[in-house]
Formats: structure tokens, C-alpha cells, sequence
């Protein structure tokens, strides 16, 4: 008797093959080369089809043949992935209503459109097909996207769709900001769908082993390098060294240096480690910096530091480890820290580097960061902040519960005075393994003055 599902591995070796499977890395790409210079394709004009899905401009072609919100109003989904510029919005204006979209045919049928990469010449044909989503477009270097629900909702295969569509669409540079906790283990891998195009960026100096836990307990638990668990693995020895090892459309997950080596030559503000820790009865920080506000040097270098000008994408999930509505105004500054970055976010467009976060609710993320985001999307289960004022004079356009009874994979997106729900696909299931990963840095609490 045959059965539709394969039962869960139950051996080492039967997991072993599920990684090899699941991470087995894609080669032909101009990253995979090292040189976004060659003649191949870039990722993000592979991953539609290592998904199994169709491209953006197809699924923007099907919702528009059902009449679906979420292509009627290009402002309240389209601008927040796709980028714009100027000179972007001028072609438009001038092929509106004059080319002729065809989900079928993969070229555009415009040869103004054949400066693009084909992915965005499609999409972009799809905007310019119609005069009144090119009049709905605004120029947006750099975008955000707040997604906020219930545990088990999709926010992280969200996030994972969002990098899909903008290196498809925009050959965007993205970056899983990753954290640790204060044992030095990090247990989320949301990413691992992504392991095929992946670089991991490790501080250097960390000694990094990855445990495999499998789900089935009668099977013991194993370790891998790093190196096993994605396509190539990078170490930096500061901020600047790691941007300087960045390359153009390539994904990244970064996880942050608890020595916080570079932050004070690009930041303003202070930055602690181990070795500056004094006794609680002096002068002078009595704990380490926590070894996640390094991003906040890390996004001052990319905005400041005219290294790597290359439209970036920079993805907080659980954002509110970061952005912490309880920051204090202690010596290590996170409050300050706060509202600078609140203050830089119009530096930041402009330097085309967009935000994604990720949090189970709104009041989770501090208010001088939602002061600045644009776009935001409840998740199904979650309750949208209706008739509520929101940070920065920002309200939301719903005037009822449409996501409470959503089912999973399913939200609304919404920028006033738009919003259209969505749905996005589950990448995650790609990555087929049945056991938990977990990344140890085991030198980490030596790192952060620990035990």
C-alpha cells in the first residue's frame, strides 16, 4: 500500500540526505561565479522557478483577472517591493495605455522596456498597461514593511516571499538580520529555504558549529560546519570589512559581532564590550552592549558610508528585540540609538536601503520606529488597528475586520488611503527536513563577559 506522504526520518542518515537535499546550492549565477559581472543570470531570476511559482508580474496578472484590490491599487503593494525612480516613472507615463501585457509571452512588447532585466520589464509592462496603476506609482528608492501577528501566522514565509519578488524584480541586495541569545545559540532558521542561495556572515573569531536536532527522539543529534547549511560562508572582522565583502544581489544571513568591532568609527554612539566592563560600584557600563544593537552601526555605515550604493534590503524578524518599545536612556544609548534611526530613515530612502520587520503586534516595535514606516500589514488571526492614531499621524484605511478570519498565508497590506488583501506562498516547505537547526557560537559568552 503506497502512501501520498512520506513518513518523518527516523535515521541519521535518512536526515542527512533531507540537508544535502534541501541545501544543495545553485551555482550557475553570476553570485555563485563571484562576479556580477558575467554573463549569467542573477538569483533572484532563479528563485521563481527553484520555488515552483510564477513570477511577480504573473501574479499580479491573475489577481487583476479577479478583479483582486491588490492590483487595482499598485500604491498599496507594488511600490512597497518594486522600486522606482524619476527616470523609471517618465517611461512609464510615456508607455501607458500603449504596450500590451501578456502573462504568456516572458519578453515585453515594448523595446523601451529591453533596457530592464526581464523580470522587471514584465512588471513594469504590467503597470504601464494600464494608465490608472502608472498614475497610482510614486518614485520609491527605498520602502518598508511592517508585518505584525499571531506566532505560526506566515510573517517569516512573508518575509521570505518579500526577498523573493525584490531580487526577481529589483536584483536587491537582502539581509536576514540575525540575533543570538545570551548563551550563543541562535534556534531560528526561518531562512533555510534559502539555503541554495545563501551567504552566511560570521564574525570572525566565533567558533561556529551547527546542531542538528532531529524530531524524531529515538534519533541522536548531530553537527555540521556552517559551511553545510548554506552556499558559501564569509567571516568579517568589522563593520566596514563586511561591507566591503557585500556583493549586488546576493542574500545574506548576518549575524551580528558581540565585540561590536567598527561601530564606534561609523556610529556616534557607545558601544561596549566584555573588556570595558566595570564594577557595578564605578563609573562605566557594569554589562556588555547587547550584541544586536550592532545593527544599528551597521545601517549607519550603509546609509554614511558610500561603500556599497546597491539597493539593499535589510529584514529585522522579530523586530522587536531591536526596535524595544522599552529601550532605556542607560550608558549604552539604545533609546538615543532609537531615535536616530527614527531621524536617518529619509537618509536611508534616499540611499535606496528598505526595511522589512516582523512582530506579533504593533506596541512591540517602539513608537520612533513605526513613526517612519509606510507600509504595514495585519496578518490573518490578528485584529487591524482600526479608528486607532497611529505614531507619526499615520491611521489606518480599514474601517473593518477583514483579517481576524483569514486563514494562514493570507493579511492585508495597507498605506493610506490604500489597503488590499493578500496572499503569499509557503516557501518554507521547499526546505524539507525533519529535525531542528541550531547555530552555537561557543565562544559567545567569552565574547560578551560571560560565564
Amino acid at each position: 500500500m503506497s502512501t501520498i506522504i512520506d513518513p518523518k526520518a527516523d535515521t541519521q542518515a535518512k536526515i542527512r540526505e533531507q540537508l544535502r537535499e534541501a541545501t544543495e546550492p545553485h551555482e550557475k549565477s553570476c553570485q555563485a561565479l563571484g562576479n556580477v559581472e558575467a554573463p549569467n543570470h542573477n538569483d533572484g531570476e532563479e528563485l521563481h522557478r527553484h520555488f515552483s511559482i510564477p513570477p511577480l508580474h504573473k501574479y499580479l496578472a491573475a489577481a487583476e483577472r479577479n478583479d483582486a484590490a491588490v492590483a487595482k491599487f499598485p500604491r498599496a503593494f507594488v511600490d512597497a517591493i518594486v522600486h522606482t525612480d524619476e527616470r523609471d516613472l517618465e517611461l512609464l507615463d510615456a508607455l501607458a495605455g500603449k504596450v500590451d501585457y501578456d502573462f504568456r509571452d516572458p519578453n515585453p512588447s515594448h523595446e523601451a522596456l529591453e533596457r530592464y532585466p526581464r523580470y522587471r520589464a514584465k512588471t513594469l509592462e504590467w503597470i504601464a498597461d494600464d494608465p490608472d496603476r502608472v498614475r497610482d506609482i510614486r518614485a520609491v528608492k527605498g520602502t518598508d514593511l511592517f508585518v505584525h501577528g499571531e506566532p505560526g501566522g506566515g510573517k517569516s514565509t512573508l518575509a521570505l516571499s518579500q526577498v523573493l519578488w525584490r531580487m526577481e524584480n529589483n536584483n536587491e541586495t537582502c539581509i536576514w538580520a540575525e540575533s543570538v541569545d545570551e548563551s550563543g545559540t541562535n534556534e531560528r532558521t526561518e531562512w533555510l529555504a534559502f539555503a541554495p542561495f545563501a551567504t552566511l556572515a560570521i564574525p570572525e573569531g566565533m567558533d561556529t558549529r551547527v546542531r542538528i536536532v532531529p524530531e524524531d527522539v529515538t534519533v541522536d543529534e548531530f553537527e555540521v560546519r556552517p559551511e553545510a547549511i548554506a552556499r558559501d560562508v564569509v567571516r568579517y572582522e568589522s563593520i566596514q570589512d563586511l561591507v566591503g565583502q557585500l556583493m549586488p544581489g546576493q542574500f545574506y544571513v548576518v549575524f551580528p559581532d558581540p565585540l561590536h568591532r567598527g561601530c564606534r568609527e561609523v556610529s556616534k554612539f557607545n558601544y561596549f564590550d566584555y573588556r570595558e566592563v566595570t564594577p557595578v560600584d564605578e563609573d562605566g557600563p557594569n554589562q556588555p552592549t547587547d550584541a544586536d544593537q550592532w545593527w544599528f552601526a551597521f545601517v549607519a555605515h550603509r546609509i554614511s558610508g558610500d561603500t556599497f550604493p546597491h539597493p539593499t534590503f535589510i529584514n529585522f524578524d522579530e523586530a522587536g528585540n531591536l526596535l524595544d518599545p522599552d529601550a532605556e536612556k542607560d550608558v549604552h544609548e539604545h533609546y538615543d540609538k532609537l531615535r536616530w534611526f527614527r531621524n536617518k530613515y529619509a537618509d536611508a530612502r534616499k540611499k535606496r536601503v528598505s526595511f522589512g520587520y516582523q512582530a506579533h503586534a504593533l506596541s512591540e516595535v517602539h513608537q520612533f520606529g513605526r513613526q517612519k514606516i509606510r507600509w504595514r500589514l495585519t496578518m490573518n488571526g490578528n485584529k487591524p488597528p482600526i479608528g486607532r492614531t497611529l505614531p507619526g499621524d499615520r491611521s489606518c484605511p480599514l474601517k473593518s475586520d477583514l483579517t481576524s478570519d483569514m486563514d494562514a498565508g493570507e493579511g492585508v497590506i495597507w498605506k493610506a488611503p490604500h489597503f488590499a488583501p493578500i496572499k503569499w506562498p509557503n516557501l518554507k516547505a521547499q526546505a524539507k527536513l525533519d529535525a531542528e537547526v541550531s547555530i552555537d557560537f561557543r565562544n559567545w559568552q567569552e565574547a560578551v563577559g560571560g560565564v
